[in-house]
């Protein structure tokens, strides 16, 4: 349906009339335009008759019909006339037709048309009922359309040429059930559909071919419920769609293939529909989406390559589907998750060398494997971001692992958060001075060896057991020695009824000074009553950091 209510009512005058360009014609086109019950203008337009223009482009004359009004025009009928193919090309010579009107009821038809001689013009032109067919078209200059309207119920372009020239549809209206530039080759030249209104057109630029020229849709507003710019070849110019709304409808660019072009989608509004990029080659460029809003719907990626794809400052409310095929850098730095954000692979595996998600807040789930998706190796790989930055983007995974359930990963996380932490830390106290470096060294050192080492900052239990036999032993090992070389013996307060050797001693009173039990039936001599208080004290360290990395396990 047409997403406005324009009716224009025409009038034919026999009255003679001088248009702007200085033409003269016989008769009047007096033009009014109606919203409603309103009348919003009128207007009057010269009225050439068809047969007239008709015998110019036979005879390859120059045609002008700007400011002029045009029933049924229809390069069909001329070649039904002519008795030539449905299909036989007909040339046009220096065609302009800017701010014109053109009417059918059944339809306006360039088909098969070579516009050869001045760029033709369509500027400010209204085309308005049935449909508009400039299938097959040829045009090796520039052709203009800025500010043209079309009220139809189809515009087609279907295999229409443009080779050198621009193409422009800037600021157009495209109030029709249908647009269709399937299979279009736009050639080498600019193309231009910037600030341009689809309405509620059905779209669709599949199997489109774009060369060397820039392709902008800048702000351009679409309303329809199928856009479609499937398996569409972009070339080596800029690619724009910047500030574009592409609306609620469903958004499709499987496929398409980008060569070397900049390619642009930041501030784009994207609606509830199926917003799908599958497939696509983004070729070796940075894709930039920064700044997008996407409402609710499904935006996906799965299966792109790229070089890099950055979603920073965006918001994603919808379920977004990263789960591309290969990929350098994917940066979604400071935006806003809603809903799901999927990079865990499935079937096929994900490549992707960079991730980075500084500053994000999740509201949703993030979904990504640690040991699939090489979590570790995506954050560490940034070569810009500093130490606190990577410590924070591991915190988000972190709590992302913990709200979906996969705890192992939470602990790795958690792990690599604590490291990037107690380093970055370190390297900014070092900063200030000599003394401060120290104390940071010192800092550093300890928590390296007695959060980290020995239990991985309470995340494996097992660890921590490992390093309360090590230290228990360590201290055995010193109790042996020490006899050797001071006064320290460990001595036996019931006589030692079992005799045992300074070996079994050592490791006895080790063990029951570490577990703090204190039988007395054994205590320390000599220096070695200052290396007993110190173990005992190391005892109760680990064995309450035993305790809470075994209890989280077991709660968890």
């Amino acid at each position: 349906m047409k997403s406005s209510k324009i009716l224009y009512k025409v009038q034919i005058l026999d009255e003679e009339i001088t248009l702007e360009n200085g033409n003269k014609h016989a008769k009047t086109a007096l033009v009014e335009k109606w919203r409603d019950h309103y009348q919003l203008s009128s207007r009057k337009f010269g009225a050439p008759s068809l047969k007239e223009i008709y015998e110019k482009i036979s005879k390859k004359e120059p045609i002008n019909l700007d400011f002029c009004y045009l029933k049924d025009f229809s390069l069909a009928d001329l070649r039904e006339a002519q008795g030539l193919a449905e299909i036989d090309i007909i040339e046009i010579d220096s065609f302009s037709a800017s701010n014109a009107f053109f009417e059918s009821s059944y339809g306006t038809d360039f088909s098969y048309s070579n516009f050869v001689g001045s760029p033709p013009n369509f500027a400010y032109t209204i085309f308005n009922q049935g449909k508009v067919n400039f299938g097959h078209a040829k045009c090796e200059s520039s052709m203009n359309f800025n500010r043209a309207e079309f009220y139809l119920e189809e515009l087609s372009f279907r295999f229409a040429e443009f080779e050198k020239g621009d193409l422009r549809f800037s600021s157009c209206e495209f109030d029709c059930e249908d647009v269709l530039f399937i299979n279009t080759n736009f050639g080498s030249g600019n193309v231009s559909f910037r600030q341009a209104d689809f309405h509620l057109s059905n779209c669709n630029f599949q199997y489109s071919r774009f060369d060397k020229g820039d392709v902008s849709f800048d702000k351009a507003v679409f309303r329809g419920d199928e856009i479609d710019f499937r398996k569409i070849e972009f070339g080596d110019g800029k690619a724009e769609f910047r500030r574009v709304d592409f609306g609620d409808g469903n958004i499709n660019f499987n496929e398409s293939e980008f060569k070397k072009g900049k390619i642009n989608f930041r501030n784009s509004v994207f609606g509830t529909g199926y917003n799908t990029f599958e497939n696509v080659d983004f070729g070796p460029n940075d894709v930039l989406f920064d700044g997008i809003v996407s409402n609710g719907g499904y935006l996906s990626f799965r299966g792109v390559t790229f070089q890099s794809l950055s979603f920073t400052d965006s918001r994603l409310y919808g379920h977004c589907d990263f789960r591309i095929a290969n990929g350098q850098t994917l940066d979604l730095s400071y935006s806003i998750f809603k809903d799901i954000v999927d990079l865990e692979p499935t079937e096929d595996e994900v490549k992707l060398a960079t991730l980075k998600i500084e500053g994000i807040k999740n509201m949703g789930k993030i979904f990504i494997s640690w040991g699939s998706n090489h979590v570790h190796s995506l954050i560490t790989s940034q070569p810009e971001s500093s130490l606190f930055s990577k410590a924070e983007q591991f915190n988000i995974l972190k709590e992302s692992f913990n709200s979906n359930g996969k705890y192992s990963s939470e602990d790795k996380a958690y792990v690599a958060f604590k490291r990037f932490e107690m380093k970055a830390i370190y390297e900014k106290d070092k900063k200030k001075g000599p003394l401060h470096h120290a104390r940071a060294a010192f800092n550093y050192g300890f928590q390296w060896l007695v959060f980290d080492k020995a239990g991985l900052f309470a995340t494996a239990p097992l660890r921590v057991f490992t390093s309360m036999l090590a230290v228990l032993s360590f201290f055995s090992l010193i109790y042996i020695t020490l006899p050797s070389f001071a006064h320290a013996e460990i001595v036996s307060s019931v006589g030692d009824p079992d005799h045992l050797s300074l070996v079994e001693r050592s490791f006895y009173h080790s063990a029951i000074t570490f577990f703090t039990i204190g039988y007395g039936d054994f205590y320390p001599s000599g220096h070695v009553r200052w290396l007993s208080s110190v173990e005992g004290w190391a005892g109760v360290f680990l064995m309450s950091y035993f305790t809470v990395a075994f209890v989280r396990k077991i709660l968890r």
